[in-house]
């Protein structure tokens, strides 16, 4: 039967397959009632069909139908492909597909529960369990460790590893049944150079490899007695395939690594927040990012996740201000007719790092739950039960974990649980020399989006924005900055094209004294420099200071020096 597919709007999304007739409209008797579309009428226009045609009629709306992009008057027959704009809406009409329906009971029939069914001994029931095992698998840790797990039970050997990596040296590894496990060198050149597998008393290598490539790890086992029959090592080789095939899922299905993460700015406060992000990447242990809306802490996270032993591993960002989805993202849900079922963040962030944005915003329920599942190492399993990870996290937020806890904004046991190593992002106003940089750096990208040269800004203007009070940070320069350079591509920036917030006279009455006092220190500088034409030595001189002084006073200001005859 044919049927209409919602492309935009509200409800975008949305099909819905036309028995015979749909009024669309935001009533709640339409049989396609959209109420979030405001532009719609109560009763806008009607589909149905005739003679195995689809036709729309307007009933009379506000802001009319158009079908491909014509306004309508009447009725009117579709085909399929045909665009109907109605309201914020717009409407695909798709030709009827395969008719499936359910007919009349079959007499003699036998019915059995599916577990029933279901192997439960010898190789079938071991294939299935680790195929279920692994197709369930949502981390490419998670599927090693299944792996390793199944074919120990399968093959009743004493120890059992999943490995990657190259004979060199393996990068990733899960091993059951002992702390360690040391391959023979001739095994793993054979499973991973020549897709070969290998068998000795007690010991057989099988190579871990996807459709249409080279083995990319093994499957080692181990047991005393007795040795591996042909059926046993047939049943490794598969599960190694099995294997394969589920960890380059897994990796497919995982989003794209972010490429090259750097923070950008050579003030000294900045630097110093570089080198504890450096220092935190190396550890292992929470990370909180505290400071000023604005201030680049997501950014902090991605930085320390890239360049941690975890880079390889997921990122997986959860915004605890999205209060409609957050607990189906943090613990996921079961499965419900249409909907398969979704795995929590912990699990999608195993063998990698969970970064919470706005851990203050997280309900006291939800955190109480997320502490207990972090003191157990643990996260809801999608079979029910809970499943071991191995998860680091970041966490963005106003104030440090344990001030909020006091505050009582955040739960006692999840505070606990999220100490650690803490970084404070300075605000940009604490960091005025990397203005300049920032603004290079953000115009640059805009104006690339445009394909046209960056803007560049004239003293006065730099001045303005150097002296700005900037109170939405780094976020707030980076869309002006983007901005300026779409509207003024390849040419200087005056300061009268900046926004009336930043021309004016009077210093803004949110500045503090240290702040007033750096302000009128930087014009003083400024000031001197320009009556020494740009010589820095006449300007020390002029101020009192030592040449040194004055070239640390420059950087941190983020001053021009421009030398000129006097």
């Amino acid at each position: 039967m044919p049927s209409l597919l919602l492309l935009s709007g509200p409800s975008a999304g949305l099909r819905h397959e036309l028995l015979g007739e749909a009024t669309m409209g935001r009533s709640p008797s339409c049989e396609l009632p959209l109420p979030e579309d405001d532009r719609l009428s109560r009763r806008h226009a009607r589909f149905f069909v005739r003679e195995d045609q689809v036709h729309v009629e307007d009933l009379g709306s506000r802001n009319g139908t158009s079908v491909n992009g014509e306004r309508i008057t009447g009725e009117v027959a579709l085909h399929p492909g045909d665009r109907v704009q109605v309201g914020k809406t717009l409407v695909l009409v798709s030709p009827s597909g395969p008719s499936v329906g359910v007919g009349e009971a079959r007499n003699a029939t036998h019915q059995s529960p599916v577990v029933e069914v279901l192997p439960h001994v010898g190789t079938e029931a071991a294939l299935y369990s680790a195929g279920v095992a692994l197709l369930g698998a949502t981390s490419e840790a998670m599927v090693l460790r299944h792996l390793a797990e199944h074919a120990l039970h399968a093959l009743r050997a004493e120890t059992s590893a999943a490995l990657l990596g190259s004979i060199k040296g393996m990068l990733n590894a899960a091993v059951v049944g002992a702390s360690s496990v040391e391959v023979p060198r001739d095994m793993a050149r054979a499973a991973m150079e020549h897709a070969e597998q290998s068998r000795a008393e007690g010991v057989v290598c099988s190579p871990l490899v996807a459709s249409g490539g080279l083995p990319f790890g093994l499957l080692y086992l181990e047991r005393s007695e007795p040795p591996f029959t042909d059926a046993e090592a047939r049943l490794a080789a598969m599960l190694g395939r099995l294997g394969g095939e589920a960890y380059a899922a897994v990796r497919s299905r995982a989003s794209t690594p972010a490429g090259r993460v750097d923070m950008v700015g050579g003030s000294r406060a900045f630097r110093k927040v570089v080198e504890q992000a450096r220092r935190a990447s190396a550890s292992d242990a929470p990370v909180v990012l505290f400071g000023e809306p604005g201030t680049g802490k997501s950014l902090a996270a991605h930085y320390i996740h890239a360049r941690s032993p975890r880079a390889l591993g997921p990122l997986v960002q959860v915004d605890c201000r999205e209060a409609a989805s957050l607990e189906e993202a943090l613990f996921g849900r079961s499965s419900t007719p249409g909907a398969p079922p979704m795995p929590s963040a912990l699990l999608r962030a195993d063998g990698g790092s969970l970064l919470l944005q706005h851990v203050e915003r997280l309900p006291r329920f939800m955190a109480e739950r997320l502490a207990r599942l972090l003191a157990r190492k643990s996260a809801p399993a999608r079979e029910g039960g809970e499943e071991p990870v191995d998860v680091r996290l970041l966490i963005t937020t106003h104030t440090p974990p344990r001030v909020l806890a006091l505050q009582g904004e955040l739960d006692e046991s999840l505070a606990l649980q999220l100490s650690g190593l803490e970084l404070a992002l300075p605000a940009l106003r604490e960091r005025r020399a990397d203005i300049p940089q920032l603004f290079e750096r953000f115009a640059s990208r805009g104006s690339r989006s445009g394909r046209e040269a960056p803007p560049v800004l004239t003293p006065e203007a730099r001045r303005l924005l150097m002296e700005y009070a900037w109170p939405y940070n780094v976020r707030e320069l980076e869309l002006l900055s983007e901005r300026l350079a779409l509207l003024h591509a390849g040419a200087s920036i005056p300061a009268s094209a900046l926004p009336p917030e930043f021309l004016a006279d009077e210093a803004p009455v949110s500045l503090s004294l240290q702040e007033r006092v750096s302000r009128l220190e930087r014009d003083t500088i400024a000031e001197a420099l320009r009556s020494a034409g740009g010589r820095k030595i006449v300007a020390a001189r002029l101020l009192g200071i030592s040449r040194p002084t004055l070239d640390k006073k420059i950087e941190d200001y983020g001053l021009t020096v421009e030398r000129r005859r006097v």
